[in-house]
C-alpha cells in the first residue's frame, strides 16, 4: 500500500531533522552521477528521493517515487526491501530483482537505526547496471552510519511518543506519562504498527463488524488528538510525532531472527483484553512467532521467561526441561512449574 502523504512523513522524519546535510549530499551525488537516491521510512515507503536526468524518468516509469512501497512483501526482492528485512546493507544486481521492470538496475541500500535500535528507514542508491559501481554500497553504508552518529547527538532522535503495550500499558509524550482509555490505546497501537489508515480502514481494524458509528471513531480521535497536542493528521489518520513502540520493535527483532531482543520486550501479551480484529490477529502472530522461535532454539532461561507470560504452556515447559541439564540452577524452578501444570 502506498503512502498518501510522503511529504508530511518526510517532514516529521528524524533522519531529515537530524541529518539534513547528509541528505543534501546524497542528493547532490545522485544528480551528478545520474543515479537515483531514495530514503524510506521503516515500513518501506519512499519518503524522499533525488535523481539525475535519465534516472528521474526511469524511476517514474517503475514507480520508484515518493509514496511508493518497496518492502519485499509489496515489490519482491529489491535492495531497500532486503535491507529493511535483514537490518544489514544490501545489493541487488539486475536480474536478482523480482520486479521485471527494474532488472536493468543495480541497487545499493543500507539501514538507519535510531539510538534505541529502532529501524527508522533505509538509504538507497540505484542506477542502471552500466553505470553501477560497488563503491555505491560503500558510500551509502558510510552515509547511513554518519546519519546514525548525528542521531545520537540530536534531540530529534528522542521519541516524542513512547508506547508500551506488551505487559502493563504505558504511554509517554515528551517524557510525561499520559492517561488514555483502552480504545485510545488501541488506536495508537494500530497507527504505530500500520503507519497510517483511512477513516473507514481504521474503523474496520478497530471495530470489525460491530455496529459502531463513524461518529464514535471521530470522537475518539478528537479526544486523542487533544491529549497528544494535535499530533494526529487525518485523511489518512497518521501520528505526526516520532513513535517508539515496544510491539513494533519486537516484531522487527523477530523478522531479523533476534529472538532475545524480542523476548526482552515481551513483558506480556499485546493488549490481551482488546477485541480489535487487527490487534487480536497481531497478538496471536507475535505470540506464535516468538513461541516457535523459542521451541526451535531457545535457551532454558528464555523458555522460562516466555512461560512467565504463559505459565500453563506445557510444550514450552517440556522443551525447557529437555534443554536444562540436571544440576542447572533453573532445574528446580522448572520442576516446580511443571508440577503446577499437573494440578
Amino acid at each position: 500500500m502506498g503512502l498518501e502523504d510522503p511529504d508530511a512523513t518526510w517532514s516529521a522524519s528524524a533522519i531529515r531533522r537530524a541529518a539534513s546535510d547528509i541528505v543534501d549530499e546524497l542528493g547532490r551525488l545522485a544528480i551528478s552521477e545520474d543515479y537515483v537516491a531514495a530514503i524510506t521510512d521503516g515500513a518501506g515507503h519512499i519518503i524522499w528521493s533525488a535523481a539525475g536526468r535519465s534516472m528521474t524518468k526511469l524511476a517514474e516509469q517503475v514507480n520508484f517515487v515518493r509514496g511508493a512501497n518497496w518492502q519485499e512483501a509489496e515489490a519482491g526482492t529489491n535492495a531497500p526491501g532486503l535491507a529493511l528485512h535483514t537490518g544489514r546493507p544490501a545489493t541487488v544486481f539486475a536480474t536478482e530483482h523480482w520486479c521485471e521492470a527494474v532488472q536493468d538496475w543495480v541497487c545499493y541500500a543500507a539501514p538507519v537505526r535510531a539510538p534505541s535500535g529502532n529501524l527508522l528507514g533505509v538509504l538507497d542508491l540505484s542506477a542502471i547496471w552500466r553505470r553501477a559501481s560497488p563503491l555505491a554500497l560503500t558510500t551509502v553504508t558510510a552515509m547511513s552510519r554518519l546519519v546514525e552518529q548525528q542521531l545520537i547527538a540530536s534531540p530529534w532522535a528522542q521519541s516524542d511518543l513512547r508506547l508500551s503495550v506488551l505487559g502493563h500499558p504505558h504511554v509517554e509524550v515528551n517524557g510525561q506519562a499520559v492517561r488514555v482509555s483502552q480504545r485510545q490505546l488501541e488506536i495508537l497501537t494500530i497507527l504505530a504498527v500500520r503507519g497510517e489508515a483511512r477513516a473507514e480502514e481504521l474503523h474496520d481494524l478497530l471495530y470489525g463488524d460491530r455496529p459502531v458509528s463513524g461518529t464514535t471513531l471521530k470522537s475518539e480521535i478528537s479526544h486523542l488528538r487533544q491529549l497528544l497536542g494535535g499530533a494526529i493528521d487525518s485523511r489518512p489518520y497518521r501520528l505526526t510525532l516520532t513513535v517508539d513502540a515496544d510491539v513494533v520493535d519486537a516484531l522487527a527483532a523477530l523478522r531479523v531472527g533476534d529472538t532475545e531482543g524480542a523476548l526482552r520486550l515481551y513483558n506480556g501479551q499485546l493488549l490481551p483484553t482488546s477485541e480489535s480484529p487487527f490487534l487480536t490477529e497481531l497478538r496471536h502472530h507475535l505470540d506464535v512467532s516468538l513461541r516457535s522461535a523459542l521451541l526451535h532454539g531457545g535457551q532454558p532461561d528464555q523458555l522460562l521467561r516466555f512461560a512467565d507470560v504463559h505459565p500453563f504452556d506445557l510444550e514450552v515447559l517440556e522443551q525447557a526441561r529437555s534443554v536444562t541439564p540436571l544440576g542447572h540452577p533453573l532445574h528446580s524452578d522448572l520442576i516446580a512449574r511443571l508440577s503446577r501444570t499437573d494440578d
